[in-house]
């Protein structure tokens, strides 16, 4: 008897749908390209619970015909495309005919169609689960209004895949944002549960990245220009002191459609080196127009990746240009050899001599004259746990007892360590990590509080953000408000602050905020704990003193007595170690 049987045409669907539809997101930006492609100039996207129940694109497009209606849910059924050769040549953003098969076959879609003013009345399509419900005339505009409902209601397991609200619409949000910067000719609108996010009119490219995100983008953007034969890329990046720790704000788009490409942006981060720290990040929009037939886009399904013919002409173009455009902004650093050295020389110093500087300082000093200085240490505070976030393995010295600490005191090693002594050897502290664990556990303790001290500032802090960041930091204020933050204003583009924490340095907000949008990837399952746990983290990370601060005796010994006081003294929030053992034994081999 045969095994091999034909899948029957629901199931293949939902086959299909696997790898079109992933999340809601999926469907929006399929939705929005085939919006596109019907030569729209206002499409309307409305979203209701991050798209689990609701996404429905509107447009003003061509529409469908009666006939055509009928069939574009079936399979491979498409407009775009009539043979083969015609995959290497393409201009539109679909082609393959899957989209709406796949969306179909996992959700419950309406579909209202009109070609044009001839025809007195549309027509809508119903299909559940890839199962036609009815096919009837309607009142309608022209355009296509498709509304895609209760996304894979018939397959639980894809359903109970998807993340909380907060992450999906995140998602729908990157994928809208890929589509309308592109597209700035076409008039968007985008609302959330009612809520209008964005209303996008019709642009030129530089006004649509800062209505996007933001009118203080203006001052980052630097433009790119440039010509050749194999390829036309123009755009802009930003300064290099806008650099970022994330990957955000990074966009690529080739012939209009956008595309995710490690070898361009390893191109791109080329032509910074030198300008930003390698752990950073810089933010662009570039657009490259190649020959159609140069490159493949028919390598993925989601249509985010494409092959080059000449990618190591383009990788070396666009390095090209972008350094081009730094050095020409005088982003890029420079050295005059040319300056006069004495035109650097402050006027009231150019006629004295230099001069040895004294130095006082007190021979008769001994740090270890006064013995009766004791570090108190909690021993039973010690405990050594497994640590899942570290990066290194923690050797349990048997010879080692914190509570042999003896008297000699705490002293400091070149404005970053802390020394101190036990009975097996020396103990030697990083004093900006260990103050990182203190306040790490004490930020923790205070959010648990009913209620924190505010410190108002005289004057009150303004600081812009693009919508998406605004509506990340909405998630967060009631906790940032219970920690001492107190808000005059939390709307626009804008957020007030009128009072923050009496350990937070108002010069560190900005920094503050940045840091706390970097890591608001959250999950409303752990939402207290994840923010707890960020705030906390971060928070340690702004107020804590820094490797290259001189610190005085008591607050050295302050400093050893609460880090040992710690749940956990071994390492600090971010997984580093704070402090090393050195034995006695080991301090002998030294000198053997």
């Amino acid at each position: 008897m045969s095994i091999i049987k034909l899948l029957p045409e629901n199931v293949a669907n939902q086959i299909a749908a696997g790898e079109v539809v992933q999340r809601p997101s999926s469907v929006v930006k399929e939705l929005l390209e085939n919006s596109i492609d019907s030569g729209a100039t206002i499409i309307k996207l409305n979203i209701k619970d991050a798209g689990k129940t609701l996404i429905q694109v509107i447009d003003n497009g061509v529409g469908m015909l009666k006939e055509d209606l009928k069939v574009c849910c079936l399979r491979h059924s498409t407009s775009k495309i009539k043979n083969s050769n015609d995959l290497f040549n393409l201009k539109t953003m679909g082609f393959r005919g899957e989209a709406l098969s796949s969306i179909s076959s996992v959700s419950q879609i309406s579909i209202i169609s009109k070609k044009n003013n001839k025809d007195d009345l549309g027509y809508e399509l119903k299909i559940d689960g890839g199962k036609e419900k009815s096919f009837k005339e309607t009142l309608s505009n022209i355009g296509t209004s498709i509304s895609v409902k209760n996304l894979f209601f018939n397959v639980p397991a894809r359903r109970n895949f998807l993340k909380s609200d907060n992450v999906e619409i995140k998602h729908i949000i990157d994928e809208f944002h890929r589509v309308a910067l592109i597209n700035n000719d076409i008039n968007f609108i985008f609302s959330n549960n009612g809520n209008e996010l964005f209303n996008l009119n019709k642009s030129i490219f530089k006004e649509r990245i800062i209505r996007v995100f933001g009118n203080t983008t203006n001052q980052k953007l630097i433009p790119i220009n440039e010509s050749t034969e194999i390829a036309n890329i123009n755009g802009f990046v930003f300064k290099p002191d806008y650099s970022r720790k994330t990957r955000s704000s990074q966009f690529f788009f080739v012939n209009g459609r956008f595309i995710k490409n490690n070898r361009l942006h390893h191109a791109v981060k080329t032509a910074y080196k030198g300008l930003i720290q390698d752990e950073l990040h810089p933010s662009y929009f570039l657009k490259i127009e190649v020959p159609p037939e140069s490159i493949d886009v028919n390598i993925h399904p989601n249509k985010t990746e494409i092959k080059f013919d000449n990618d190591q002409s383009i990788y070396a173009i666009l390095i090209s240009s972008i350094k081009h455009s730094l050095g020409q902004f005088n982003i890029a650093p420079t050295i005059d050899f040319d300056s006069n050295v004495n035109l650097n020389t402050p006027y009231d110093y150019r006629e004295k001599s230099a001069k040895i500087p004294k130095v006082e300082y007190d021979k008769a000093f001994n740090p270890f004259d006064n013995l009766k200085d004791t570090v108190n240490v909690k021993s039973e505070d010690l405990i050594y746990e497994s640590l899942d976030n570290s990066n290194f393995v923690f050797q349990e010295n048997k010879e080692f007892n914190f509570a042999e600490i003896n008297s000699l005191p705490v002293f400091q090693l070149n404005t970053k360590y802390l020394i101190t002594k036990t009975g097996s050897g020396i103990i030697i502290i990083n004093q900006k990590r260990a103050h990182q664990r203190i306040l790490y556990e004490s930020f923790l303790k205070e959010l648990s509080n009913k209620t924190n001290p505010t410190q108002t500032l005289l004057f009150p802090l303004k600081l812009e953000f693009d919508k998406e960041e605004l509506r990340q930091l909405k998630i967060i204020k009631n906790s940032l408000m219970h920690l001492g933050f107190e808000f005059k204003e939390f709307k626009g583009n804008f957020i007030e602050i009128s009072g923050v924490h009496p350990l937070l340095n108002k010069a560190n907000t900005d920094k503050l905020f940045k840091d706390f949008l970097s890591f608001s990837n959250f999950d409303n399952k752990n939402l207290s704990h994840t923010l707890n746990d960020m705030l906390a983290k971060l928070l340690s990370k702004h107020t804590s003193i820094n490797s290259n601060e001189e610190i005085n005796n008591k607050l050295q010994e302050s400093l050893v007595n609460d880090l040992f006081a710690c749940k956990d003294p071994n390492v600090c929030p971010f997984g580093k170690l704070i402090y090393k053992v050195v034995s006695t034994q080991e301090i002998n081999t030294f000198f053997k």
